[in-house]
């Protein structure tokens, strides 16, 4: 099974970004758009690991949660991956990195790697996909897009209390991905 662990964005937060991907689906641009129930923060890509693993991987996140505390994330940035020359996604995140989800995601990574998830080559980046570039667009025209998604963003409070991780199901189709959440892992109370 494919899977990942993430963190889940409010409902509001969603709409807000929809409501953008919305105004930007008017631009002549080969943009795929991540759809509003897909949008979150992904801590770890895990693969297609065995389904016998599985316990083991919740047991891992579990112990990481019980120590890591709650904490609040603010999305205003959009940016690309990987670089404005070459990009291939379109995300929003933050310019002010929590020490709890620099510290979550770290922690995922040593303890993961033990049971055999293979590490992160690049370093951790807070960040929310919501698009996917599909064809290279002219340089003025991505100019254009993250200009128009920091203008809606200037206006808006895309703070959240972070309180949970999700371990996810990635089933890939026709569609589009669909996630199905396999477990949630509370994070210590402050």
């Amino acid at each position: 099974m494919r899977a990942f662990i993430a963190i889940e964005l409010p409902v509001e937060i969603k709409n807000s970004l929809s409501r953008i991907q919305e105004k930007l689906k008017i631009e002549p641009l080969k943009i795929n758009w991540v759809k509003p129930q897909n949008l979150h923060l992904t801590l770890k890509f895990l693969g297609d690991i065995p389904p016998k693993q599985l316990n083991e991987i919740k047991q891992i996140i579990s112990g990481i949660t019980r120590i890591t505390s709650g904490f609040e994330i603010k999305l205003n940035t959009p940016g690309v991956f990987p670089d404005m020359a070459a990009a291939r996604i379109i995300w929003i995140g933050t310019d002010q990195l929590p020490l709890e989800l620099k510290q979550l995601a770290e922690q995922l990574e040593i303890k993961l790697a033990v049971s055999g998830i293979p590490r992160q080559e690049k370093t951790f980046s807070a960040h929310i996909t919501i698009g996917r570039i599909k064809s290279l667009l002219l340089l003025s025209d991505l100019e254009k897009v993250i200009d128009k998604i920091k203008t809606a963003a200037a206006g808006l409070n895309w703070g959240f209390d972070c309180k949970k991780v999700t371990l996810f199901e990635s089933t890939l189709g026709p569609g589009g991905p669909a996630y199905t959440v396999l477990d949630q892992f509370n994070l210590k109370i402050a």
